[in-house]
């Protein structure tokens, strides 16, 4: 780096861990601009000037800053910031991402109204974020980002367009971190702090009657100024050496969270019966690593010769007999027929739609026209990238480009679910198969993981949902997924697998696990310890000195 100040961006800076890591970074000598539109924790109403501000205090305290009013959902605002900057100061150094509101999202409940402007916030403002940063970075060959994902998204959790969101974030850290330009990074924080989001958050879960939380309490949280020091640590150039990866922070430890990674795997292509791999390789594999979340193979081997076994003389026949396709793959709606209709089970098509609205009204006419039904499978196209000629971090982000709208519409099904499940009085099987060829895919598959894990909590056991992300094209994958598909519906020891995280590539199909922390440390906070990088490098797998950064 050459002698000019440092320039660091904080979005959500007017308060709370924004305004705590912009302070800190203010009294670390940065030039520090707070974006903040200054509205109420919904994000409805706007709110009157304060009397003191985040970039006030920085000033007032001997260092540089300046506030701006830009919401992170104006793409052309945030880059025309961020441009000005590298315009006025030689640079960009740092943006950290903390922009944040929250409304009553639920799997069973909030509106739709509420769902999209939480998405757009949380995960289409990340990704203008993203977008305005990375080629200013890029250019320079120096920068970090610090996007802010939350335990919501990793863990089980009843929290809506807001779990669905973080998961995503947490989803294209690990995806975008391993594609970055030379001299740049980009990180995750999984923060817990006694902010007033939190607060209003808990409250509403209390007052709905929820557990919320995760069992955490707001009197034993740090407070957002505790988070501060090590806010800062993750965009300075002393952890430079570290990229796509998400950090839990509660003030007084510090865990890094694993990307999920394939905990099992079954051939799925030339076989002689993909049903009698599934019945063998389901519950002893499958079910059991899901439950522990760890393999229990190397061992023995568990099962004989499956792969050239003939189909079972008995099929099980489960309680689905109506099932409702929606796609807009014909070869996968094909397949997925197909494989339902040898298992008695009849198939009803409808088109994808748009929206809990539309969702609604279709399944209606699908009930009304053909009575009671008991499952859905929901298979959409991904969006693919308009521009195949980009790669690295620019294919990664345009291949995010319209996850929000695919995540508003997949929630859309899962809400059709669960009102048709309390309005009928009757369970319901839903399962999401998401297009994940892509990184946005892979992505979006995650956040239908997550909301996959809330459901059959929060419908009283009404909705046993299932996810898969489909990692190769349909002629590839479509007799696997049509296999699996059978299965989980006609098995009932199958819902052990309901909220798993399930895959299938192109001659096999797998169990991934969640995400979890891989290594903790405690230190007391908020002041950080000498020795927390070199452990960080230990847990995370890295060794030797970092790379030193161009000027």
């Amino acid at each position: 780096m050459s002698a000019r100040q440092q320039v660091a961006v904080v979005t959500g800076g007017g308060g709370g861990i924004g305004g705590a890591i912009a302070e800190e970074l203010g009294r670390g000598g940065w030039f520090v601009v707070t974006v903040d539109p200054l509205v109420t924790l919904d994000g409805s109403e706007q709110l009157p000037d304060p009397e003191e501000t985040t970039a006030g205090r920085i000033v007032a305290g001997g260092g540089t800053a300046r506030a701006s009013s830009v919401s992170v959902t104006d793409g052309e605002g945030v880059r025309g910031l961020f441009n000005e900057l590298v315009d006025e100061h030689g640079g960009l150094d740092a943006v950290i991402n903390v922009a944040g509101i929250t409304r009553p999202t639920f799997f069973a409940s909030g509106t739709e109204e509420d769902w999209l402007a939480v998405l757009q916030v949380h995960l289409g403002g990340y990704l203008n974020v993203l977008e305005a940063a990375l080629p200013l970075m890029a250019a320079a060959g120096h920068g970090h980002i610090l996007g802010v994902t939350s335990g919501s998204g990793w863990r089980a959790a009843d929290a809506g367009a807001y779990s669905c969101a973080k998961r995503a974030v947490a989803a294209l850290t690990w995806q975008l971190g391993r594609q970055t330009p030379p001299g740049v990074t980009v990180n995750a924080m999984s923060p817990i702090a006694a902010t007033r989001m939190v607060a209003a958050a808990l409250e509403r879960a209390r007052q709905a009657g929820r557990s919320g939380g995760g069992g955490i309490s707001f009197l034993t949280m740090a407070g957002p100024e505790d988070l501060g020091p090590l806010g800062a640590y993750l965009v300075s150039d002393d952890f430079g050496w570290c990229s796509g990866r998400v950090l839990y922070a509660g003030g007084s430890e510090v865990a890094v969270i694993e990307e999920p990674r394939l905990l099992e795997v079954v051939r799925g292509d030339k076989v002689i019966s993909l049903a009698r791999v599934l019945e063998a390789a389901i519950p002893r594999a499958f079910a059991t690593a899901e439950s522990s979340q760890v393999s229990d193979g190397a061992s023995n081997p568990r099962f004989g010769p499956i792969f050239d076994e003939p189909a079972p003389d008995e099929v099980a026949s489960a309680a689905v007999r109506s099932c409702v396709v929606v796609s807009d793959r014909s070869r996968l709606a094909a397949s997925l027929t197909a494989a339902l209709e040898s298992r008695s089970i009849t198939c009803h098509h409808v088109d994808v739609g748009h929206g809990f609205a539309d969702a609604a009204k279709a399944l209606s006419s699908v009930v009304e026209a053909a009575g009671p039904i008991h499952a859905m499978v929901v298979a959409p196209a991904g969006r693919q990238p308009t521009n195949t000629s980009t790669d690295g971090w620019e294919r990664v982000l345009a291949e995010h480009r319209g996850i929000v709208e695919g995540i508003h519409s997949d929630a859309g099904w899962a809400r059709a679910a669960a009102d048709y499940a309390a309005g009928a009085a009757r369970p319901v099987q839903l399962v999401t198969l998401t297009d994940a060829a892509t990184t946005g895919g892979r992505s979006r598959a995650q956040a239908s993981g997550q909301l996959a894990r809330a459901a059959a909590g929060a419908t009283k056991g009404r909705v046993t949902a299932f996810a898969a992300g489909i990692e190769a094209s349909e002629e590839e994958a479509g007799e696997s997924v049509g296999a699996l598909v059978a299965h989980l519906l006609s098995h009932s020891e199958a819902s052990a697998l309901a909220g798993a995280e399930l895959a299938v590539g192109a001659g096999w199909l797998g169990l991934r696990s969640h995400p979890r922390p891989i290594g903790s440390i405690t230190f007391g906070g908020p002041a950080l310890p000498d020795w927390l990088d070199a452990t960080l490098r230990e847990i995370v797998g890295v060794t030797g000195q970092p790379p030193s950064m161009e000027a």
